[in-house]
Parts: C-alpha cells; sequence; structure tokens
C-alpha cells in the first residue's frame, strides 16, 4: 500500500474477510505515489502499464491480453501467435468439502 496508496471504499467493500477490512483501517492513510517520480526517465508507456498492472482492485486491472496489446508491448506483440486462456473458475474454494473430496477432485 505504500506504492498504491490505501484502498478506496468501493474496493474495501469488495474485501470479504472482515478481519482483514479491520486491519487496513488500522493502518495510517496512504497517498498513491506517482510512478513518474519512482522511475524518472523510464518509458512513458512502460510507467502507464505498471500503473495499470499494479491496481489493488483485479476488476480494474488489464487482463493477460489486454496487457498485451498495451503499447508499451507492441513490439512483442504477435495477437496471430497469442492463445486465449479460458477465465479461471475459482469456485471450489468457497465449497466447503472434506480433504478426501478435495483429493477426488485433483484426480
Amino acid at each position: 500500500m505504500t506504492l498504491c496508496g490505501t484502498p478506496d471504499e468501493e474496493f474495501m467493500k469488495k474485501i470479504t474477510s472482515e478481519e482483514a477490512r479491520n486491519y487496513i483501517k488500522t493502518l495510517p492513510v496512504m497517498k498513491k505515489r506517482n510512478l513518474k517520480d519512482i522511475f524518472k526517465g523510464a518509458n512513458p508507456d512502460a510507467i502507464d502499464l505498471l500503473e495499470k498492472m499494479l491496481e489493488l482492485d483485479a476488476d480494474r486491472r488489464p487482463t493477460a491480453e489486454e496487457a498485451l496489446a498495451h503499447p508499451y508491448l507492441s513490439q512483442y506483440a504477435d495477437p496471430s501467435d497469442e492463445p486465449i486462456a479460458d477465465i479461471y473458475d475459482d469456485s471450489f474454494e468457497d465449497k466447503d468439502m472434506s480433504l478426501s473430496e478435495w483429493k477426488s477432485k485433483c484426480r
């Protein structure tokens, strides 16, 4: 948070753990750092991509496909040779299963 700053209220509402929210609230309010000041002389496109990728809220962060299409990576991009993965399904993480049930899912 010393780099990205204190999360805004919209993001805080997305944090499902009350303990995590309460812990963040105990920390001093931190202002987002200006990456242009930290990386003086760096390519402005690199700083722009880094700022986008360091977004705390994953819903606001670019996807891998969007990041690869960013101007900073344009010289490396080849859309005809970049497979697109399916969206990761993490719904299983919220299920209440026994150890044997978890193991059976991994086979």
